[in-house]
């Protein structure tokens, strides 16, 4: 099977690098509120892995619900499903209210993010590209194909 690198992004490679090795703030009130209402990319860190990235029409908005208690995102529903084994069906209500709420704000709080600025016409390829080549942990394709393994009759 063929590995793809950031080199195979040609002219996207340096936003891809802006994106992933860019410089980056906390998930936090604290670290979101100087970002503006622009649409871009988002990349998020647990440590130096990238867990998620995602395009937006709003980068304030979606970084505010990311780190928001009563919020329902993917990023939420995704952290309670794949590091707290959340089942799929419930993750998505279990992660914006109740104790699997709070220990997906104790995870999220301890991520980073970073952005990079795209068209909003690139937005969704650029994004669909950038997960492929860096498969990240909450929405990669390992992670959905271990999903779908999961979710199978038993």
């Amino acid at each position: 099977m063929m590995q793809f690198t950031s080199n195979d992004l040609g002219k996207w490679e340096e936003v891809f690098l802006t994106l992933t090795n860019g410089e980056r703030h906390a998930l936090t009130p604290d670290g979101i509120w100087m970002i503006a209402e622009k649409p871009g990319l988002i990349a998020i860190f647990d440590d130096d892995d990238i867990v998620y990235i995602t395009y937006t029409k709003n980068l304030s908005k979606s970084l505010q619900s990311f780190s928001r208690d009563g919020a329902e995102c993917e990023l939420r529903t995704m952290a309670a499903i794949v590091d707290l084994g959340v089942p799929g069906k419930t993750a998505g209500k279990r992660a914006a209210k109740g104790p699997t709420a709070q220990r997906v704000n104790k995870l999220i709080g301890r991520m980073t993010y970073s952005v990079a600025q795209s068209t909003p016409a690139q937005m969704e390829l650029l994004s669909d590209a950038f997960v492929a080549i860096a498969d990240p942990r909450y929405n990669g394709h390992t992670s959905l194909a271990n999903q779908a393994l999961d979710r199978l009759p038993k």
